[in-house]
């Protein structure tokens, strides 16, 4: 068994020792974070908050510290969790485990407690000094009970108990000053979690532009200098922050390292921000065809959340951070194995067949024939996804045809997964966005820089990423002139 003072090795840690527990440690980071600051502000109001501000530092102490690591900690986090679940399970707050914020709740926080009780279940496996033994063994089996006699049960009861009667009026009263700066102060709370989200998703389209062309491994491998090969602190590898604070440059060896990192990480935190605050917050108002809810903003969008709207966005998200990551792939100059290309496309049109909400703009709509309306659902997302697939991919022919695009080999895919996403409506409108943008420099006598010029220095697929986000706040404006 690990001592108090033993500091376990970064091998034995999976939180440590490959890109993808790195990633989930940023997550965990950023979300227990933002939710010991949203509950330690709810201190005077919330009989909860205590408890849960404490839970979430509990969580932050695991994340920032090797020490205890193990059958210690595991005993702690397992007690830790154990009182959560005692104490929200008999609370008389109405929707006590998943409010008043889904992402800072109290079920958000036996989550994050859970992945931590794993990680140290790994740890004792993989520690050369933590054997197999009676004592272990008995240990194991001992927390097991305790996390199914505290958590399992109680998260069962009180599951059940939100299909009870419910009172069918409330009391509305007006906010105090200060309810009102704890609502403003959580609205700003869920926007700066999303923000992070993307500056996680920009560092990690770092790792895939520079390594899924050769052929290396994302996942699997921890992140390391380039230059010293000194594997980086977890301190260090924050998106953002990180970058700042070490002024560029290496801890270790002092070498410079390259601003596309944090330009990256602020381009995929911006396309995150931006389609939070004119997608997701005002439910999907800018989305034509979708459904309208009367009600908008982060309280009855996100915190009473509407899964309509928010899958929507994340389709969105990953769209735009796909494009960013082909063109990131075109900047190097290097080539976007099949594999990828077809999980792109693979993945962004079985989505859209598979939920319906996610394909608001049929294929016939926007024109005087009406056709899909006979066809089944499935099939008629089906039709639509094929139809813009083809359309963006010979959307990208022409433009190549016309000597618009230069060399760019990966505008194709780019514009096909937009006709997918999309359709082939919206996919029109964007390619005459991007066609403007390289026209635009022909207006004049004297022309600043020529088309094939300006898309050389910029990518194509980089054009299109932009030309896709200007599309996206007008996406409903536009579709009532066609």
């Amino acid at each position: 068994m690990l001592n108090a003072d033993h500091r376990i090795p970064i091998a034995h840690d999976p939180l440590s020792d490959s890109l993808f527990g790195e990633y989930a440690r940023m997550v965990l980071l950023g979300t227990s974070a933002c939710s010991a600051a949203f509950w330690a502000i709810r201190l005077n109001s919330d009989p909860l908050a205590m408890l849960l501000t404490i839970g979430n530092i509990l969580v932050l102490a695991a994340l920032g510290t090797l020490r205890f690591a193990g059958f210690v900690r595991l005993v702690l986090l397992t007690m830790g969790a154990g009182c959560v679940v005692a104490t929200v399970g008999t609370s008389d707050v109405s929707d006590a485990w998943f409010g008043p914020v889904p992402f800072f709740s109290p079920s958000a926080l036996i989550a994050c407690l859970a992945v931590l009780m794993g990680r140290d279940v790994i740890v004792l496996a993989k520690s050369s000094r933590a054997g197999i033994s009676l004592r272990m063994i008995g240990g194991v089996v001992l927390i097991g009970f305790l996390v199914f006699y505290m958590i399992v049960l109680p998260s069962i009861s009180s599951f059940l108990v939100q299909f009870q009667e419910r009172p069918s009026s409330y009391t509305i009263e007006e906010l105090t000053a200060f309810e009102s700066l704890r609502i403003r102060s959580a609205e700003f709370a869920v926007f700066a979690f999303f923000t992070f989200f993307g500056a996680c998703i920009g560092s990690f389209l770092n790792v895939v532009a520079s390594s899924v062309p050769k052929g290396e491994s994302i996942a699997l491998r921890s992140s390391a200098c380039p230059q010293c090969g000194t594997l980086i602190r977890r301190i260090d590898n924050l998106p953002i922050f990180s970058y700042l604070n070490l002024g560029g440059r290496c801890r270790e060896c002092d070498a410079s390292i390259p601003v596309r990192y944090l330009v990256v990480e602020l381009i995929a935190a911006g396309i995150v921000a931006a389609l939070f605050l004119f997608e997701l917050i005002t439910g999907a108002a800018n989305v034509p065809e979708f459904t309208h809810y009367h009600y908008a903003g982060i309280l009855w969008i996100i915190l009473y959340t509407k899964w309509e709207v928010m899958g929507i966005f994340l389709y969105h998200v990953a769209l735009m951070n796909s494009l960013l990551t082909l063109a990131l792939i075109e900047r190097d100059r290097q080539r976007c194995p099949r594999w990828l290309g077809w999980l792109m496309v693979v993945v962004f049109a079985s989505l859209p067949i598979a939920i319906n909400s996610l394909q608001p703009v049929a294929f016939d709509s926007q024109i005087p024939i009406e056709m899909s309306q006979k066809l089944p659902g499935w099939l008629r997302r089906f039709v639509t996804c094929l139809i813009g697939g083809v359309f963006g991919y010979l959307l990208a022919v022409s433009l190549q045809r016309m000597k618009l695009t230069g060399k760019s080999k990966l505008l194709p895919l780019g514009t096909t997964i937009v006709g997918i996403a999309l359709g082939w409506q919206a996919t029109l409108t964007i390619g005459v966005f991007w066609t403007m943008a390289t026209g635009l420099s022909q207006l004049g006598t004297r022309p600043m820089i020529a088309p094939r010029k300006l898309v050389r220095s910029f990518g194509a697929t980089a054009m299109l990423l932009v030309a896709a986000m200007v599309h996206q706040p007008l996406w409903k404006w536009l579709a009532e002139y066609w």
